[in-house]
This record gives structure tokens, sequence and C-alpha cells, in this order.
């Protein structure tokens, strides 16, 4: 079965339904999840500016939820370590695993927005460049990737660290998208991993891409959601390349039917790798 990292210091009393589905999600999951360290300071460090770091978790600047609570900032710590425990466990065992975490890519390099204190997806990413030469992030959450590329921007890691998100160097989320066959999707991420030859995928697998989804930027039914991730985590698997997924967004009220999607995800990442 794929691994699943998640901590309970994750949990939050926050009451955004995306934040509270995560443990709901590992529970059904019916797994154990494996254990990890949180992240310190200069993990965060690694991605950010050292004084944004600094006043954020000194409480002396909003986190992403627009609060000064010292129990988000605790999250944090986890919620990020969750995908950095992921990547190194596939980088060092192969196959696939899945944080169960999200509130990474609208983190920028010196600021937040959008929910997202600070970029695990960056973070993980440039800790694995230590030993691989590319990652491939394929972002599919419906909405933009836009701290993850002013970071990678920042950081001048953006030829090392390949950003395929709703807009911007590569598109996903097309209107078109939404007719995609397994085969399709397979095809597209065959041709993204031929083009960067990446020693790590990292994908987010997001549900807001419902296109029931509340928020109203989804372009995929269920189904499609579903065949979406088929294609990935085939292409994946078939170019032997290490990967590792998370929730990324999902808002549906009642949650359960955010839950559902990300279960599927699962269900067809354990089906994948047997």
């Amino acid at each position: 079965m794929t691994p699943i990292f998640y901590h309970s210091k994750q949990q939050v009393a926050h009451q955004f339904i995306s934040v509270q589905k995560i443990p709901e999600f590992v529970r059904q999951s019916g797994r154990k999840p494996f254990a990890f360290d949180p992240y310190q300071s200069t993990d965060f460090c690694s991605a950010h500016d050292p004084n944004f770091v600094r006043d954020v978790l000194a409480c002396k600047t909003h986190n992403g939820f627009r609060t000064l609570d010292p129990e988000i900032n605790t999250a944090l710590h986890y919620s990020n370590a969750s995908m950095g425990a992921a990547v190194q466990h596939v980088l060092k065992h192969g196959g696939i695993a899945c944080s169960a975490s999200q509130g990474f890519h609208h983190a920028h390099y010196d600021h937040c927005y959008g929910f997202c204190t600070f970029n695990g997806l960056v973070i993980a990413a440039r800790k694995a460049l230590e030993q691989v030469d590319t990652v491939l992030l394929i972002d599919g959450d419906a909405h933009q990737g836009d701290g993850t590329e002013d970071c990678l921007e920042r950081l001048k890691l953006a030829d090392r660290i390949i950003n395929v998100t709703r807009e911007g160097r590569e598109v996903i989320g097309e209107p078109e998208h939404s007719e995609f066959s397994v085969s399709d999707w397979k095809a597209f991420v065959d041709n993204l991993i031929g083009r960067y030859k990446p020693g790590l995928m990292i994908y987010q697998a997001g549900a807001d891409a419902w296109d029931l989804d509340p928020f109203k930027a989804g372009y995929l039914s269920f189904e499609a959601l579903g065949r979406r991730d088929q294609g990935v985590f085939a292409a994946a698997k078939g170019h032997g390349v290490p990967l590792v997924w998370n929730l990324a967004g999902g808002y549906a009220d009642p949650m359960q039917k955010t839950i559902d999607i990300h279960l599927q995800t699962l269900n067809i990442s354990d089906q994948a790798y047997g």
C-alpha cells in the first residue's frame, strides 16, 4: 500500500475545511501514517527570505491564515516536513508515497498568500537536488502555483525544478484536459519526463480541480480526476521516476466529497504500484 506521511501535530483548531479534511483523510485511509521529525527554521530558509521566516515564527508577521496563532506555526513545521519526509522516502526506496499535506504553492519567497505560509514543495525539491539533477513538479491544483514560481525565480532554480502549473512555464488545467483519457494524461506526462528527465516527481493531486468544487476553478469531473491520477502515476512508474503526491486544494462542504476525491487518488496509487 502507498505509505502516508502525516503527524498529529499538523491538525489545528482552525475551521477552514481544507485543513480539517487532512486528519479525516488519514483516518479513513485505514492505515498508520509514517513518522518523521519536524522542520526547523533553517529548513524554511532554504526556500524563503530568512527575515520573513523569523518574523512569521516569532508571530510578528501573519501566517498564511492571516493569524498570529502559534498553534498554526507549530503545525507548519510538521506539514512541510511531511512533504520532505515523503520525498526522502521515495529517493531511498523508489516507488510512490503520499504526503498528507497542503498549503504550499501560494507561499512566495518573502510573503504569505492564499492560506499558504511556507512552500513545502520548493523546500523538499531543493533538498532533493542534493541527490538528483532535476525535479519535475506537476501542480494539479486548480489554481496557479504563483508562490512556487516566485521562489524558484528568486532562488535561480527554475532550470532544475520544473513547475508545471495552471499558468506559466507549462500549463495544466486547459479546458480540453477535461476530455483526456488515461492514455492522454500518460502521454502528456511522458512528454514532460522525456523533455526534463527528472530524478524525482512531486505531484499535487488537487481536489479543487473538481468541476463542482465551490471555489469554481475546477474543470474535471470526479471520473476525470481519476483518469488524471491514473495517467500521472502510470507515466512515473513506466519511466521509473520516484513520485510523491499530496492532497492540495479541495473545499467542498460537506468535506466528505473532497475526502472521497483524495481516497480515490489513494486507491489509484495503490493499484498503480501494486
